[in-house]
């Protein structure tokens, strides 16, 4: 198996496709809408929620099967008609074109994998087993969810501004990379947690 290439993408106002309009296209859906993407559907068939977001103009639905010119323009697709005849034929015109492609629950069809991802604000932790477990990726998500609680988000936030404050400042870059790291360490991190948490009442 080939190594993989970890990497998060920058999709706001690019061109992606969903082909499908069943509930796992809505959930891909609603992460490819999240992160800004010109988001387009082609499916005979639609969920409701789709068709209210077509109605709404947050996305375009095509109503008819897949054709591989629907990929014209495209720059990743999610393969969620749960047909694997379906989904390996939008493989293999993507693979053609050399567009980025996603058939759900079949790895050997996929160029990229959805990870299982902690979120905490920007903070995002994704765990991939290549296909091979997503049962385990999923087990893995829950702990480091207990392991990265709620107040990492604020903290990241915090450290955020330090940063930016160094960056204005005329400091020697080895002093400020020292001093980035030490703010970044656990310790800083258990110090500002109880502060967040004695300002909060206990709470996050």
């Amino acid at each position: 198996m080939a190594n993989l290439f970890p990497l998060f993408l920058k999709l706001e106002g690019r061109r992606c496709l969903v082909v499908g309009g069943g509930r796992i296209a809505e959930q891909k859906l609603e992460a490819l809408l999240t992160a800004g993407a010109d988001a387009r559907v082609v499916a005979p068939d639609a969920t409701e929620t789709i068709r209210q977001l077509a109605d709404r103009k947050q996305l375009a639905w095509t109503g008819r099967v897949f054709a591989p010119a629907d990929l014209d323009g495209i720059f990743l697709v999610i393969a969620a008609t749960g047909n694997p005849n379906v989904n390996e034929a939008v493989f293999r015109a993507a693979d053609d074109r050399h567009v980025l492609c996603n058939a759900v629950d079949e790895p050997e069809n996929c160029h990229f994998y959805y990870p299982a991802v902690v979120r905490r604000g920007e903070l995002q932790i994704a765990i991939s087993t290549a296909g091979q477990s997503p049962a385990l990726a999923q087990r893995l998500r829950t702990e480091m969810e207990a392991a990265f609680g709620p107040e990492y988000e604020p903290w990241l936030q915090w450290l955020g501004k330090v940063r930016s404050l160094f960056f204005r400042r005329l400091v020697d870059p080895r002093r400020r990379r020292t001093a980035l790291h030490r703010i970044a360490s656990s310790d800083v991190y258990e110090r500002f947690k109880r502060a967040h948490q004695s300002r909060h009442g206990g709470g996050l």
